[in-house]
């Protein structure tokens, strides 16, 4: 096999020269050209698991006790431009952005080094080492990467090894987790939270919820004029019942409605569909590391609930979709429909690229 690859056109004229003179041995098939490189580029979401965490100089364990502990899943997305080999873009670590380039080789293996953050930042993480393979539109591997305090509070450093689940923009997912399944208008799906799944982190989220809650995403698909009352029921953890478009933005949620009485914690709420939609229909709970067994439940409602016109809690999305009921009681929380949408999503990158670079 000819060893022809596409960064030789850094190489110098000599070694360039030699480097044609072996091709020209080689049959035309063993010629590798841009176009033989898989398609890396585009917009990735994800969410790294914390599997070590290694302090220096720090007074204050802050990075490895309270961000980067053992089994803490959190967001990462980069938007790559790609020419050949050669791949690079912008790369966000929360609310941290920052740059990253490398390569990716025949076999799909992508190779990155770069920062994010700097020393106008709390934080600067800069790349040790990242490898990650193309596996259909999904990027497996680790990284590792050293973050460093630029507070001067006393936390120091830390190197951190992380496995890492990217997903390109083909793949539907909420806040770098894809979804797992379908819900049906009138079905239900028995699930789990476990320590395997997505978490909530600090800026990504509703807020007044804190760190460390897992979470299962679902698609509900409705047709124009339907109502579809949702439920989200479980013995082992407070259930809470969050929706969202698929741009990833929040449309309501509930934390105590589904009863059952007098002080119940199962959810429920309805979504008025005025015009044919899908959703993301999130299963989480209220708080953060509870786990457990849950029951997912859709219902078609006829005729649609007068609550559509009268209700108070109600939201409306731009797009024809309207979330009735729900709300959280909790002291301390804010899920009922206020004119100020909880959530907050991280940086993101205002046009995500459509193809190679020319």
């Amino acid at each position: 096999m000819c060893l022809w690859n596409a960064r030789h056109r850094l190489l110098g004229p000599a070694l360039l020269v030699l480097l044609l003179a072996a091709v020209s041995a080689c049959d035309d098939d063993g010629l590798f050209v841009p176009e033989d490189f898989p398609a890396v580029y585009g917009f990735w979401s994800g969410q790294y698991r914390v599997n070590a965490c290694v302090l220096s100089g720090a007074v204050d364990p802050f990075f490895c006790d309270e961000v980067f502990w053992n089994g803490a899943s959190l967001i990462l997305e980069m938007d790559l431009d790609q020419s050949g080999p050669e791949v690079g873009g912008p790369i966000y670590q929360g609310s941290l952005a920052g740059g990253v380039f490398g390569t990716v080789d025949l076999d799909g293996v992508l190779t990155l080094e770069g920062q994010i953050g700097g020393l106008e930042d709390d934080f600067t993480t800069t790349i040790l080492a990242w490898q990650t393979g193309l596996v259909g539109d999904t990027l497996l591997g680790s990284w590792r990467f050293w973050v460093e305090d630029n507070t001067g509070q006393g936390f120091g450093a830390a190197t951190v090894d992380a496995s890492l689940v990217l997903y390109g923009p083909s793949v539907v997912k909420f806040f770098g987790c894809a979804a797992e399944g379908e819900l049906d208008p009138d079905g239900e799906i028995i699930g789990s939270l476990d320590g395997l799944d997505c978490q909530l982190a600090t800026g990504m989220f509703i807020e007044g919820l804190e760190d460390g809650a897992l979470f299962d995403v679902y698609t509900l698909t409705g047709a124009a004029g339907d109502s579809i009352e949702i439920t989200l029921r479980s013995g082992d953890f407070d259930a809470l019942l969050l929706v969202a478009d698929l741009e990833e933005e929040y449309l309501g949620g509930d934390d105590d409605s589904g009863g059952p009485p007098p002080d119940g914690t199962d959810a429920a709420l309805t979504i008025v569909f005025d015009v044919a939609d899908t959703v993301l229909v999130i299963a989480t709970s209220f708080w953060p590391g509870e786990a457990g067994a849950y029951a997912l439940g859709a219902e078609l409602l006829e005729p649609p609930p007068l609550a559509a016109a009268t209700s108070s809690t109600h939201r409306e999305s731009g797009n024809g979709l309207r979330v009735i009921g729900g709300g959280v009681r909790k002291p301390g929380r804010l899920l009922d429909g206020s004119s100020e949408p909880r959530i907050r999503k991280f940086t993101r990158r205002s046009n995500p690229a459509e193809g190679p670079a020319e």
